[in-house]
């Protein structure tokens, strides 16, 4: 009889040790498979939303694509008159490289951003900049056939600095008109490498500086 309970014994406690050696290899094999990164975009698979991302792709922590449909902001050389929004006839060349742009990419909208700098009331300066943005949307409608539902005019007043207002040269450098162009089929931005530079330099930019 003791014979008996001591084999049973034993057989329990091996069948014991097998399924705890079975458990702890699926567990451990479990925590490997959910730690692995099989699309290589440097987020784990255990919490990849996006597990077919295209090599070299930028990607957020969900580990998706990191898009954009901005190709790329423009800042015309364009001044005003203190308190006008009349754009002189010698700054049409400014806005013809805008016109020439969205010519060149005609599934794409601009949004025209009119700013001031800090003289005047808040209210006023609003306005003021709305008329400028609207004034060089007018332009581009007008002279240059652009389409008016691809774009839109946007007037910040001196809410978006980007010099100082205790200068002279600060506030003419926030007097400015800004316009961002946008496709409207997003593209996918490329993860930075230490090859980048190199790339970039094949790449057709476009500068109005």
């Amino acid at each position: 009889m003791n014979f008996i309970i001591k084999s049973i014994s034993l057989c329990a406690a091996l069948l014991l040790i097998s399924m705890t050696a079975t458990a702890e290899s699926l567990y451990a094999s479990n925590i490997q498979s959910r730690l692995a990164d099989t699309d290589k975009d440097g987020v784990i698979d255990a919490r990849d939303l996006c597990s077919d991302t295209k090599p070299g792709a930028a990607v957020n922590h969900k580990g998706c694509p990191d898009e954009s449909t901005k190709l790329l902001s423009v800042e015309l050389n364009i001044l005003f008159d203190t308190g006008k929004a009349e754009v002189k006839s010698s700054f049409y060349p400014e806005v013809r490289k805008l016109a020439v742009l969205l010519k060149e990419h005609p599934n794409s909208s601009a949004v025209i951003e009119g700013h001031t700098d800090d003289r005047g009331s808040v209210a006023a300066n609003r306005l003021l900049s709305q008329k400028r943005a609207t004034a060089i949307k007018d332009i581009l409608v007008d002279s240059f056939r652009i389409k008016a539902n691809r774009i839109k005019s946007i007037g910040y007043g001196e809410a978006r600095p980007i010099a100082s207002n205790d200068t002279s040269e600060g506030r003419k450098t926030n007097r400015r008109v800004v316009a961002d162009v946008f496709a409207q089929s997003v593209t996918e931005k490329k993860r930075w490498t230490i090859y980048s530079v190199d790339q970039s330099r094949n790449t057709a930019l476009y500068s109005t500086r």
